[in-house]
This record gives structure tokens, sequence and C-alpha cells, in this order.
């Protein structure tokens, strides 16, 4: 397993999994090393909107696509 990081740590991926054996089908399954790479990536993107306030089309769009694999707008 990666060392925890500022944006993922080994709780935040047992979370994702959880979330995964509710919601996941037909999503791939992350290995934790995807999971934090990806959830990096959409952390980036959510501080560009919050320091710019609009994102161009094509970053909307990998932020959706991110949540969705992350299933970030999952509640347990």
């Amino acid at each position: 397993m990666p060392q925890d990081s500022l944006f993922c740590s080994t709780y935040d991926y047992e979370h994702y999994l959880d979330r995964y054996e509710w919601e996941g089908e037909g999503l791939p399954r992350l290995t934790e090393e995807e999971f934090c790479a990806l959830q990096e990536e959409q952390m980036d993107l959510e501080a560009d909107q919050a320091a710019g306030g609009k994102l161009a089309p094509a970053k909307r769009k990998r932020l959706r696509e991110l949540r969705k694999l992350l299933l970030a707008d999952v509640e347990l």
C-alpha cells in the first residue's frame, strides 16, 4: 500500500471500497494507487474551480468523470 499523502490515505481508500461494494456496479474497481492518483487529480480541479470560479468545459467533464469513478457522491 502506498504511504498516506495529503490528498489520499488508507482510510480514504477503504471508504471508497465500501462505497464500491454498494454502488460500484459497472465501474472499474480502482487499485489504491489508481484511486490516489485520480483523487489528487480531482482535488487539483476542484482547487482550480475554487480559485477561478469556472472551469473550461473539458475540465468540467473530467471532474464529472472523476467524481463518478471515485464514487464521490455516494453516501453510506
